[in-house]
């Protein structure tokens, strides 16, 4: 079992958010990794070769782009708090648009790695 408080979590840098919140790492738990991001704004078009991310939406809205390059499918997605959405490695994806103040917890299976942030050129 892994109990983490909220003093415990690990503050890391993003761009994207005001605060980026590390509940539980890749070297706690390997099959996941689970993050609070904290007033995101602009995220710039990106997609992950190895892992897969989950959004559930905790605080505020929040519209994503997202385009799968397997189908050539491009969509929207606009999400308020209690709603998640799943995005499969491989989609490229960015936020829109968020409310003034969002809390976005993130799950990543397997856990996110800082080098599989590749930048996009399909939205």
């Amino acid at each position: 079992m892994i109990k983490k408080k909220y003093s415990e979590h690990n503050l890391v840098p993003c761009e994207y958010a005001r605060e980026m919140r590390e509940i539980i790492g890749s070297g706690e738990y390997g099959n996941a990794g689970i993050a609070i991001a904290v007033d995101l704004e602009h995220m710039d078009a990106h997609y992950h070769d190895t892992f897969d991310e989950i959004y559930f939406v905790l605080e505020g809205n929040m519209k994503f782009e997202f385009f799968n390059p397997d189908s050539g499918e491009r969509w929207i997605e606009e999400l308020v708090p209690n709603e998640t959405v799943i995005v499969a490695k491989g989609v490229h994806h960015k936020i829109l648009r968020a409310s003034g103040h969002n809390r976005l917890l993130v799950v990543s299976i397997p856990p996110y790695r800082p080098d599989d942030e590749n930048p996009s050129d399909r939205i």
